[in-house]
């Protein structure tokens, strides 16, 4: 298991409002996600209602099988009025989630981040007491991550609901 990640805290995470710029990709495509990252970080200073508390990664599931899903790569916002031209605004939480803190050794972000995520797939959610509860997960970078070292904590957050509901 990855150090430092289990067991994740169970909580009620705030209903939050991104905005950002979001492509689909698959296992395939994956490693071009800082790409899009980069290409968000380009135009951020277009969001003229961003709070400065956090970014966020969104993963929208869209064929479990086939592995695709479409990403968001985000800033938190007061409210999703006033959304650029070729951004979205989605609004993630407000439910319970397992919320998995990752200390980011600057190495790989893509391959430690990857492995948090297959860590929790494989050994975390088939034995935990709680299930998936929604289509979606995300990383949420706050000022605990060093964007210039890729270090520090970041948060994976999996909204899930009890196993036997």
């Amino acid at each position: 298991m990855t150090a430092g990640l289990f067991p994740p805290e169970i909580r009620e995470f705030p209903r939050t409002a991104v905005i950002g710029m979001q492509e689909p990709f698959t296992q395939e495509t994956v490693n071009r996600i800082p790409e899009l990252w980069q290409r968000f970080h380009a135009r951020a200073g277009e969001i003229s209602n961003a709070t400065g508390a956090a970014a966020y990664g969104v993963s929208f599931v869209n064929d479990p099988v086939e592995l695709s899903f479409d990403y968001l790569a985000a800033s938190e916002v007061s409210d999703l009025t006033d959304i650029p031209e070729g951004m979205v605004g989605r609004e993630i939480g407000g439910n319970l989630a397992a919320i998995f803190t990752l200390e980011l050794k600057g190495q790989s972000i893509g391959g430690e981040i990857g492995a948090a995520y297959r860590n929790i797939w494989r050994n975390w959610i088939p034995t935990a007491d709680f299930v998936p509860a929604a289509k979606y997960d995300f990383e949420r970078y706050d000022d605990r991550f060093d964007s210039a070292t890729l270090t520090g904590s970041i948060e994976i957050v999996i909204p899930v609901k009890p196993r036997n509901d």
